[in-house]
């Protein structure tokens, strides 16, 4: 029973760990696409 406790804690933090690195990195993706988008817009704008 201990066992079992423990593979499931270490599930959770796992799973915590993971959902931590994936958000960071769409943040990142998402801050990358809105830099793209406003150098875009304002290229197209001048142009």
């Amino acid at each position: 029973m201990l066992l079992l406790l423990l593979l499931l804690a270490a599930l959770i933090i796992a799973g915590v760990v993971l959902a931590v690195v994936v958000i960071k990195w769409l943040f990142i993706l998402a801050l990358v696409a809105a830099l793209c988008w406003v150098i875009l817009f304002f290229t197209r704008r001048v142009a």
